[in-house]
C-alpha cells in the first residue's frame, strides 16, 4: 500500500522548517521546558542527532508514498544500532500529512518499517511518544508496541523550585 522513497535535500530541508518548531512545541506542551528555551533545545537537538544533516550515519529519512495518490503521504526517519549485541532500530519521527490521516497510511507505514527493518537484519525497534499523544500512541499499541516505561512529572507552584527543604 506504501512504499518509502529516500527523501531529498530539499525535502529535508522543508522537513526541518516544519519539525523543529513543532518539536519545540510538543516539549512545551508536555511541560519539558519553558517557553522561551523551547525553540533553542529543539535545534540543540537536532543538531545533536544529526551532525551530518541528511547524510548523518546510520539515519535514514524516507518520504512515504501511496499507491494511487500522486504526492507523498507522509515521512519517517529512524536511526539502526547496534545494541546489547543485537541490531536494533529507533523512530524518531512518523508522520502523515493532516489530509491524509484517518486512511490506514500510518497503520501501512509502519508495516512497511517492519519489512525495511527485516531486511536491514534488525531484531527490535523503539520509539517514544509523548503522553497527550493518545491517538498515536493507539496505533503503536495496535501495531504490537509495548510500554516500556513511563516518565511522569508534576509542576510545582513553589516560588523557587529549585530549593530542596532539608
Amino acid at each position: 500500500m506504501v512504499r518509502f522513497v529516500p527523501m531529498s535535500e530539499a525535502e529535508f530541508a522543508a522537513y526541518l522548517e516544519h519539525a523543529v518548531p513543532e518539536y519545540a512545541e510538543a516539549h512545551l506542551k508536555s511541560g519539558d521546558c519553558e517557553a522561551d528555551e523551547a525553540l533553542t533545545l529543539a535545534q540543540a537537538d537536532y543538531e545533536s542527532l544529526l551532525p551530518q544533516g541528511l547524510a548523518t550515519p546510520g539515519h535514514y529519512f524516507f518520504t512515504v508514498h501511496a499507491s494511487g495518490v500522486s504526492d507523498s503521504v507522509g515521512m519517517i526517519w529512524f536511526s539502526s544500532r547496534e545494541r546489547r549485541g543485537k541490531n536494533s532500530a529507533y523512530i524518531y519521527d512518523i508522520r502523515v500529512l493532516e489530509g491524509q490521516r484517518g486512511k490506514g497510511y500510518g497503520k501501512a507505514t509502519l508495516e512497511a518499517l517492519e519489512r525495511q527493518l527485516e531486511a536491514m537484519k534488525i531484531a527490535r525497534v523503539g520509539l517514544y511518544v509523548m503522553g497527550w499523544n493518545t491517538g498515536a500512541r493507539a496505533l503503536y499499541e495496535r501495531q504490537g508496541f509495548k510500554v516500556t516505561g513511563i516518565g511522569m512529572h508534576k509542576v510545582l507552584n513553589s516560588p523557587d523550585a529549585t530549593t530542596m527543604a532539608p
